[in-house]
């Protein structure tokens, strides 16, 4: 209900993997084969026969779980089409003048017609884009900023190194210099050569990725557009006096800048603009802190709350399923992925033959096609995913290239994120904290309706931090015609000893994704009031094998909590040995065969809220060859885990014979992708021994 989702939460998962043993009087069960004993087949559940059920290995010893805390903040986000007149504007590109001829890019795109005849001015780079370079030069952009003075540089401290006056006095500081740079590092990440982005020069206060030893392959200055928005929120309050912290909240533009014509379609409902999806963001407490984090960047997949990406490989698997309960309209709804995540201006880019993606693959060909197709701005009107992007996608699959899958994505969106938190002073007064935020994308964040950190515009990752204290002591938010002064917020807060301890305040972050590329976002905050839950970690609670009066099997998996759904599809992707199964045979040899699974059906959750998958699935050896018979009793099971050098040599090969784990590491060198829970934690290792003394024989229920 929106009631529930409204209510942040803490959720929790943790890597576990334990192995189960097969119980039952028969000594084999078949896995169910497509179209003979369907997995979804529904029946009377009295009239179903357990063969084969799990519990864990007698004698298996699984240690503790560590429990993660993770704080929950309610989201509301609003899916865009690329062509939005304030999206992939290539503000940059459209003010910035080639060195060695008299031409502006603003011309060549506007002019540019590709090797197949498709001219851009007819594919979103008109005359309505070409007449609106006074928008796009306002922009904090690189050549804007020497050319017209736009925007505000941020120095190395993560402070503005010009005043923002949007602000209040007491958040007015600035940097004395030199500016922030952020760029390609030279340094690849060990083990799969990847391609890392960091700033290069930036002091141990602003907590994000750095380059080592601030070498970079290129880096730019850090730009913010600032002044974009009002420095009040609008709230609108109900009969009873109380405010809808999420639907009763107006943010509004200040000034006509950085391409922001219709401001009042991005935080707002607009049935034939935009679409809304309302979820949560997961925050994560940091072990030697109080402070709950969440971040998402070029050196993971990026933020794309929208899509469902293989953390692995980067392709894009679908759209990031909903809840329909939490959703206005009671649907889920937005548009398929309609743009690509690489650096692909309209015009006869220069660098477009040299530029490669992060895992160093050169997107020459795939951005050649993305413009054949039409270009960033080709959507499809009815919002069905024949994009230009989409098209160039299928382009490049059908030449056998995976590159247009890994970058495939729904890129334009706005986000609304709302919690509230408590003001603790003598946590201050012992742990000084501050609220911290990085960003690619316009973001502006509010505390009490007041603004505290305006980053707006497209442009290198933007950091602002505010310190808490600075917050309290100033009375932020409660002063005399500030939009919740008269709210619950101030109550017992003084103009000279400032916000009350114990009193409640409200966090506000808008965040906008308006142009292809890059998307970052970083999120640190303090814990969010009446939000915490704990919940287990991930793991099998049982394995079974059952079958019904008509002799039709089913296959039955019960986890504590759901699987990601990019680990469902690629689950079922049927090469991909997602299980792997132990077994002795007649001598007392283990083998180790891949389970893989043809189908996956998520279930209505059993009597005690487990989600129950069944399956069907194919038994092979390492060779490939189908093994007979199915899953037999006394079997061992386990989710399978990528291989890595520390996995290989890590604690957990003590636990197995020398040659079982080879097989083991055989199967783990098969398995390219995580299985993960909803929540994007991954198994990452096996944690239990394989004694079998003490199995069960029978199953009880």
């Amino acid at each position: 209900m929106r009631n529930s989702w409204r209510v942040a939460g803490l959720s929790v998962a943790v890597p576990l993997l334990a192995f189960f043993a097969g119980c039952s009087e028969n000594p084999t069960s078949q896995l169910d084969e497509p179209g003979k004993n369907p997995a979804s087949h529904s029946g009377d559940e009295s009239s179903f026969e357990t063969l084969l059920c799990s519990s864990p290995v007698g004698g298996a010893v699984t240690p503790e779980p560590e429990y993660l805390n993770v704080g929950s903040m309610t989201a509301v986000i609003r899916d865009f089409q690329p062509n939005h007149s304030d999206f992939e504007n290539f503000s940059e590109e459209a003010t910035t003048q080639l060195e060695y001829e008299s031409i502006a890019h603003l011309d060549l795109i506007y002019n540019y017609v590709t090797r197949t005849g498709v001219a851009m001015k007819d594919n979103g780079y008109g005359d309505d884009w070409y007449t609106a370079v006074p928008y796009h030069a306002s922009c904090g952009t690189v050549s804007a900023n020497a050319q017209y003075g736009s925007g505000t540089q941020i120095g190395v401290d993560g402070l503005p190194m010009d005043e923002n006056t949007n602000l209040p006095e007491y958040l007015r500081q600035t940097s004395a210099g030199p500016v922030l740079q952020f760029g390609e590092c030279q340094e690849r990440l060990l083990g799969n050569n990847r391609i890392l982005r960091g700033y290069a020069n930036a002091l141990e206060s602003i907590d994000y990725y750095d380059c080592p030893n601030g070498k970079t392959v290129w880096s730019n200055p850090v730009i913010a557009t600032t002044g974009m928005v009002q420095p009040y929120l609008k709230f609108a309050a109900g009969a009873d006096g109380k405010i809808d912290m999420i639907d009763g909240v107006t943010i509004s533009k200040q000034n006509e800048r950085c391409d922001n014509a219709n401001f009042d379609q991005w935080f707002t409902d607009v049935p034939s603009v935009n679409k809304r999806v309302n979820t949560t963001l997961d925050l994560v407490k940091k072990e030697d802190s109080e402070d709950y984090i969440y971040g998402r960047g070029y050196n993971d997949v990026g933020f794309f709350p929208l899509d469902s990406i293989n953390p692995i490989t980067h392709e894009w698997v679908m759209n990031k399923p909903c809840d329909p309960s939490l959703q206005p309209s009671g649907t889920c709804e937005q548009f398929l992925p309609q743009s690509l995540s690489i650096f692909c201006p309209p015009y006869n880019y220069m660098y477009a033959s040299t530029q490669v993606d992060e895992f160093g693959n050169n997107t020459a060909q795939l951005c050649n096609e993305w413009l054949n197709q039409g270009g960033p701005r080709a959507a499809d009107p009815k919002g069905t995913g024949y994009s230009a992007a989409w098209l160039a996608m299928v382009s490049m699959a059908e030449m056998g290239y995976k590159t247009g899958m890994q970058h495939l994505r729904n890129f334009h969106f706005t986000m609304m994120a709302y919690s509230t938190f408590k003001y603790d002073a003598a946590k201050q007064a012992t742990f000084p904290q501050n609220l911290e935020f990085i960003s690619s994308g316009d973001m502006w964040v509010f505390v009490d309706g007041v603004l505290v950190a305006d980053m707006g515009g497209d442009h290198m990752p933007v950091p602002s931090q505010v310190n808490l204290q600075v917050l309290a002591a100033n009375n932020h938010g409660c002063h005399e015609g500030e939009p919740l002064a008269a709210y619950e917020n101030c109550n017992g807060s003084t103009e000279k000893d400032g916000w009350a301890d114990g009193s409640i305040h409200h966090l506000h972050i808008f965040y906008a994704n308006r142009q292809t590329n890059g998307s970052e976002i970083y999120i640190r905050t303090i814990p969010v009031e009446r939000a915490t839950r704990r919940v287990e970690p991930l793991s099998m609670n049982k394995l079974e094998v059952v079958k019904d009066s008509r002799g039709n099997t089913q296959n039955r998996i019960y986890m504590n909590l759901p699987f990601a759904d990019s680990t469902v599809a690629a689950m079922t992707s049927r090469n991909l040995p997602s299980m792997i199964v132990l077994r002795d045979d007649a001598e007392g040899k283990t083998k180790v065969f891949g389970l893989y699974l043809l189908s996956l059906t998520d279930s209505t959750a059993n009597e005690n809220g487990e989600p129950m998958y069944q399956f069907e699935g194919v038994l092979k050896d390492v060779n490939g060859n189908t093994v007979e018979g199915g899953l037999r009793s006394l079997d061992r099971v386990a989710f399978n885990v990528p291989w890595s050098e520390a996995l290989e040599n890590g604690n957990d090969a003590d636990m197995y014979l020398g040659d079982v784990w080879k097989q083991m590491m055989a199967w783990s060198k098969m398995m390219p992708t995580y299985i993960a829970s909803s929540s994007g934690k991954q198994i990452v290792t096996f944690t239990a021994n394989n004694a079998l003394n003490k199995l069960i024989n029978s199953c009880a229920e």
